[in-house]
């Protein structure tokens, strides 16, 4: 059975550092005054957030002088907030190659290659600028987020590790660490990081989410339960909170309120085929037969693609004496989209053996042992089977 959670994204921050103009010499050429005047009407103009103009005039001023790295990375931010990452990135290129020494300009590119998903480059660039700024707590929190993509974690926690090192409030830096090391399996590492987060903020909707979700995976579903209500009194209408608690309460054996949870997350959300196809497990472990297969219904409707749908309503239908027929042609359809799962072909040959067509039967079992060779049930039901169809045999 698949439990699906949400995971928040990600979270970092961008700041895009401006440098003022340069200062007036007390003796300026008619070029010099000109280029002057074009860069303060760029800069007021992007003050204003009018950046296609801003780009506009800090063109106009490259053309007097091609040779300003800060006119570059001033058009590059001015594009960067355009939305035009590409021209962005050439500019900033730029710039760098002008004064390779610049500060926060190999950060402004990295943010901006990061928008066009070159993230290897954006981890490159964010080094560099660690290297020219090593006190830059944002470079070390946007390069950790850009490892956790990159499924870097143990790298990304180190840069985690260094933002709390230079900040020990940030809050970013705690909560993408909670996420690093979820990733890496440390559930109890994740808890201790989102809720340092909630000593900061207790305001924090992610964190209360994400720690129910790591408390889940350690299997202290009340833990769970009890973040998730957090996250519903902050945001009644926070995105699956009420299907992830449903999940806690199923894990509680609380199937009654799992059954609510997931009611109100349909209700919510109707396409949601994960909450209809909880819900019929839960119908299930409460004798509700009908109201289980209805809903298994409902979520195939709304994915039929999904194996596990059709293996676990047949293995329901088997469970309750419902049309061995119907169960049969359910575990068909799941393993013809799964072909690789022991159990599916175990519950196929349960069924059979039900209908008393043992030969089907053992050769399923015979490939759950050729793909789990140490099913031990597997290997008593095969030999029941074996025996079972001698006895039929010799009966004929």
């Amino acid at each position: 059975m698949n439990k699906k959670f949400l995971t928040i994204t990600i979270l970092a921050v961008f700041f895009i550092n401006f440098i003022p103009s340069g200062v007036y010499a007390k003796r300026l050429t008619k070029k010099q005054k000109l280029e002057n005047t074009l860069i303060n009407t760029a800069q007021i103009s992007f003050e204003d957030k009018q950046y296609d103009t801003a780009v506009e005039y800090y063109t106009k001023a490259l053309i007097i002088n091609p040779y300003n790295a800060e006119t570059y990375a001033q058009r590059g931010n001015a594009l960067f907030l355009s939305g035009k990452y590409k021209q962005a990135v050439k500019d900033y290129s730029a710039s760098i190659e002008l004064d390779p020494s610049r500060e926060n300009t190999y950060y402004n590119r990295g943010i901006a290659k990061a928008n066009l998903n070159a993230f290897e480059e954006v981890v490159e660039d964010y080094t560099k600028e660690i290297e020219i700024n090593p006190d830059n707590a944002n470079a070390y929190l946007n390069r950790g987020t850009t490892r956790v993509i990159l499924k870097q974690y143990d790298e990304a926690i180190e840069d985690f590790n260094k933002v709390i090192e230079i900040d020990s409030d940030n809050e970013l830096g705690y909560f993408n660490r909670g996420i690093a090391k979820r990733n890496n399996e440390d559930y109890a590492g994740a808890i201790e990081d989102y809720t340092k987060v909630l000593e900061i903020n207790d305001k924090s909707i992610e964190s209360y989410n994400n720690r129910g979700v790591a408390k889940f995976y350690l299997k202290d579903f009340k833990g769970a339960v009890d973040d998730y209500t957090h996250v519903l009194n902050l945001n009644k209408n926070f995105k699956k909170a009420h299907y992830n608690r449903g999940i806690a309460y199923l894990g509680m054996k609380n199937y009654e309120e799992a059954v609510l949870d997931f009611t109100k997350e349909i209700e919510i959300n109707p396409k949601n085929d994960s909450a209809y196809y909880q819900r019929a497990i839960t119908q299930g472990c409460l004798e509700h037969n009908s109201a289980a297969l209805e809903d298994y219904a409902k979520a195939i409707e709304l994915n039929p693609d999904n194996a596990d749908y059709y293996a676990d309503r047949g293995a329901f239908r088997s469970k309750i004496g419902a049309d061995l027929d119907d169960a049969l042609e359910d575990m068909n359809k799941a393993i013809g989209l799964d072909n690789q799962d022991p159990e599916k072909y175990l519950t196929r040959a349960i069924i059979n053996c039900k209908k008393s067509e043992f030969l089907p039967a053992i050769d399923d079992l015979n490939i759950v042992l050729q793909l789990a060779p140490d099913n031990e049930h597997a290997k008593e039901l095969r030999t029941y089977a074996i025996k079972s169809l001698d006895e039929q045999g010799k009966n004929k």
